[in-house]
């Protein structure tokens, strides 16, 4: 997409996120990390027992916080217009949210705090790239709706492995900004899809396809990401179920008849996502015949 095509896009939009952006501020509910860290949490009187998998779950997405909103800024605009608004908006909510879990990890004294700085000034140094993101704007709207999904969805899951009230009570005030997150962004691109719809289910097409875990890149990424789906964070099965059928649902991709040429990219679309449920079941598989010989394994000692 050539700068006067996006930013020719990005006009007509323009009566859409100043609408949404204005929905967003609207609903907001101010909150602070002190609102739910109590002080015998910091004083150390009470420190929850994370697993292994609960703290790679929560410093992987501490660290992806730093780079989700990279996408946003990379879009070049000639005005400090709604997106540039919504940009600033989300980048600050982001930002408490990253504060938040990290503020939790270190008052439960779950991580090193020194190496948990070194890493997060790492990943703001180096970065996380993905492929769908850059100065394209309907790529970085679809791609932002599923990270913020996905996301959301390892929130919730993350919730659960912690077994700690201040974590479930912490999380569920980030997965609350997060819902209005997803509103923005699905809404953004629903609207994109009413004026330009061959061309924004050719890059929701793109996103689907490119889309990499949050994360990837990180060091020690593979083993986070291995005990991540090993016990049922996120994985394949999560990814198809809760992410990415909802949001094509939402777009309503599989019954528009105006799509023109943007109907090959809806086939590839379909195909994609028939090897992703094959995947996904054959996963799924493996996951059970594993737990069967461990438990075998276990009955033999």
């Amino acid at each position: 997409m050539n700068s006067s095509t996006r930013l020719a896009l990005l006009h007509e939009l323009e009566p859409a996120i100043e609408s949404l952006l204005a929905r967003h501020r609207s609903s907001m509910q101010p909150w602070a990390p002190s609102d739910f860290l109590d002080s015998e949490l910091h004083r150390g009187q009470r420190r929850p027992a994370l697993s292994e998998t609960a703290k790679a779950a929560l410093v992987t997405t501490l660290l992806t916080h730093n780079n989700t909103v990279r996408s946003l800024h990379a879009i070049r605009t000639p005005s400090r217009g709604s997106w540039w608004g919504w940009s600033e908006q989300w980048t600050a909510e982001k930002e408490l949210h990253a504060d938040a879990i990290q503020q939790y990890l270190v008052a439960s004294a779950s991580v090193d705090p020194v190496a948990l700085d070194r890493a997060r000034f790492q990943c703001m140094t180096i970065g996380i790239e993905s492929p769908m993101e850059g100065d394209h704007l309907l790529r970085s709207i679809a791609h932002a709706t599923i990270d913020v999904m996905a996301t959301m969805a390892s929130h919730r899951n993350t919730a659960v492995e912690c077994a700690d009230p201040v974590a479930e009570a912490l999380l569920g005030r980030i997965l609350a900004d997060q819902e209005r997150h997803v509103s923005f962004y699905r809404d953004i691109a629903a609207a994109a899809l009413e004026i330009a719809p061959a061309r924004t289910v050719k890059a929701i097409t793109e996103v689907v396809m490119n889309f990499r875990m949050p994360g990837t890149g990180l060091a020690g990424f593979e083993r986070s990401a291995m005990l991540i789906a090993r016990d049922g964070i996120y994985d394949l099965r999560c990814h198809l179920d809760e992410v990415l059928l909802p949001a094509l649902r939402q777009w309503r991709i599989f019954e528009r008849t105006d799509l023109g040429v943007g109907e090959a990219s809806r086939s590839v679309l379909a195909d994609f996502l028939d090897d992703l449920e094959n995947q996904a079941t054959a996963a799924e598989q493996l996951r059970l015949r594993a737990r069967a010989r461990e438990a075998e394994t276990l009955r033999a000692s």
